[in-house]
């Protein structure tokens, strides 16, 4: 799921990029609330599927060159116990149950940073530092109860009138009692135009390397559009595809954002 946000946001954000209104306007501070649903459907390597949905909660202040963000979802799930997490960060545990079962409740808080360190009408280049807080319950499977941490670079540019953007980066998974987890680079690239004064739509393909010995990585084609909703408003909708054994088979959402 942040991954599907992570592209989009890059995108859309990138689609400004060279007007000086933007610039201006972030140099005094700005706040943006995020709120969404989102659904997805896999097996994800087990016998079973698993279905779930997750209603993101997310703020956004940027000020400057640097842009802060805070992100926590709300999460239900139906599927067997061996798929912890959701999203980017769902890891299959091995040895685990298989008896399918329905959990709920809050999922894992992230906190990340972000410096523009390139910002001009060629070039958007954005070093980000996350950290996963672990609120949600390890036991209801809803995340591993440990803290993880990642650092990535996001970039976009514009080529003959298409936004050109990607992200590559590297996470530090914390190892709840009796598994080892690697800690894997993930990326996306991903292309996307603005089609109408309001409306911007895009495509992105994110990878993930796998996390345990026996999982799978993580590969995922992702169709967005963007539509502005007057001056402060916008809503965001995409629709998902899956082409490994830890992504989901199909899934979607919807993001609504409002500017203060």
């Amino acid at each position: 799921m942040k991954g599907r946000f992570r592209s989009l946001l890059v995108a859309v954000a990138a689609a400004g990029t060279g007007n000086p209104a933007v610039a201006a306007e972030s140099s005094k501070g700005e706040l943006t609330m995020m709120v969404g649903m989102d659904y997805s459907t896999g097996e994800y390597g087990s016998a079973n599927e698993t279905r779930t949905w997750v209603i993101p909660f997310i703020a956004k202040y940027e000020r400057g060159p640097m842009t802060w963000k805070a992100s926590i979802p709300w999460i239900r799930t139906t599927g067997p116990g061996d798929v912890i997490g959701v999203g980017p960060d769902r890891i299959p545990a091995e040895g685990s149950e298989n008896e399918t079962r329905t959990e709920s409740g809050i999922g894992d808080l992230v906190l990340s940073a972000g410096y523009a360190a390139v910002q001009n009408r060629y070039l958007l280049l954005d070093v980000i530092a996350k950290i996963k807080v672990p609120t949600a319950d390890e036991d209801r499977a809803l995340g591993t109860g440990k803290t993880d941490v990642s650092l990535q670079l996001d970039a976009a540019t514009l080529v003959n009138g298409l936004t050109v953007f990607g992200t590559v980066g590297k996470k530090k998974y914390g190892d709840p009692d009796g598994r080892d987890y690697r800690d894997p680079y993930y990326g996306s690239i991903g292309v996307g135009k603005r089609v109408i004064p309001t409306t911007f739509v895009g495509a992105s393909y994110d990878w993930r390397d796998n996390v345990t010995r026996t999982g799978d990585e993580i590969r995922e084609l992702t169709l967005f559009a963007s539509h502005r909703l007057g001056d402060d408003n916008k809503l965001q909708a995409y629709l998902i595809r899956g082409f490994s054994d830890n992504s989901p088979d199909i899934g979607g959402g919807l993001i609504l954002s409002h500017r203060y």
